[in-house]
């Protein structure tokens, strides 16, 4: 690979840092507006275990629908906090993300799996699939029931992370 194109990928890399970056902000000072703008207008998201703790799958095609969703957040309620960020870029240009998160909440915790797809779409890069896997959850007693579900069950490729191959 020629110097201008590993020098390409490294920024496509970043730009991908930067989206997800931007999504954690947004998403805990309750910018929606801004928050939609890091989503491409055809986006496939999908909620696994969700709401938290039930199981269950909420998928949600299309931009419009992904703010419905968080539009029903109380904002102020909660933080995200985001290791293990690996990101890769593939031939055809995409790049793949996937990180650890955990959300603090009043009297609790909770974390999962951020698993996303982005792509240039020339003004900017934009998740165009997005994945939330709601692994686990503690609160203090009485307050809420715990929950521990495997992220291979729920996770694309049985919760491996992304790898980064030049």
């Amino acid at each position: 690979m020629d110097l201008e194109a590993r020098i390409a990928r490294l920024e496509a890399i970043e730009a991908c840092r930067s989206v997800f970056s931007e999504y954690t902000h947004y998403l805990d000072a309750g910018h929606i507006d801004d928050l939609m703008e890091i989503f491409s207008e055809d986006v496939e998201w999908v909620a696994a275990n969700y709401p938290p703790g039930s199981g269950q799958d909420l998928p949600v095609n299309g931009r419009a629908g992904v703010r419905q969703v968080y539009a029903g957040l109380t904002f102020g309620s909660f933080r995200h906090h985001t290791t293990n960020v690996a990101v890769n870029i593939l031939p055809s240009g995409e790049g793949e993300l996937s990180s650890y998160f955990m959300t603090s909440v009043p009297k609790g915790l909770q974390g999962g799996l951020y698993q996303g797809s982005l792509r240039d779409e020339g003004d900017r890069w934009r998740i165009f699939r997005w994945r939330v896997v709601s692994a686990w959850s503690w609160r203090v007693a009485g307050e809420a029931d715990q929950y521990f579900f495997s992220m291979r069950d729920r996770a694309l490729r049985d919760g491996r992370p992304v790898v980064f191959r030049p």
